[in-house]
């Protein structure tokens, strides 16, 4: 079942396990601009928080937020590795896709690591740039869905 939750729920979840080499701060939002940049716009709107529950433990999160343009923001999707492969990261991102356009965005984007890009496109994302080196992961590239 997906709930929404808090930035205090999420944030252990991000630090210890999507971004646990990060040495940048994590913050509810994120200044990144679709398709490249940074613009501190993206970073004023009201987040969304999502936990996928099993059994009462979070199976896994992801989030959404508002940039400039209406574009939505998909980001920090993360399963626990004893819940992969049942659809958990699709449902999470539909779920995301669907509050984009409760907040009437136009589009909703990514930018996921090559490693769950399977999941995007379940959910619908394709892919609108190549791969390519991060802080963070071997390789990303940014994704969309129009809404």
């Amino acid at each position: 079942m997906i709930e929404k939750i808090t930035f205090a729920d999420i944030l252990p979840v991000w630090r210890d396990y999507l971004w646990p080499e990060r040495e940048s701060d994590i913050d509810p939002t994120s200044a990144m601009s679709f398709l490249g940049g940074y613009d501190l716009v993206n970073m004023v709107s009201e987040p969304t928080f999502f936990a996928y529950f099993v059994d009462g433990e979070i199976a896994g999160v992801n989030s959404g937020h508002m940039c400039k343009d209406q574009d939505y923001r998909s980001r920090g999707l993360y399963v626990f590795d004893q819940y992969r492969g049942r659809g958990i990261a699709t449902e999470l991102l539909k779920a995301t896709i669907d509050q984009g356009r409760i907040e009437n965005a136009k589009l909703c984007w990514s930018y996921p690591r090559k490693s769950s890009w399977k999941s995007y496109a379940n959910a619908g994302f394709r892919l609108v740039s190549e791969w390519e080196c991060t802080e963070t992961s071997d390789a990303n590239a940014y994704c969309r869905i129009d809404l």
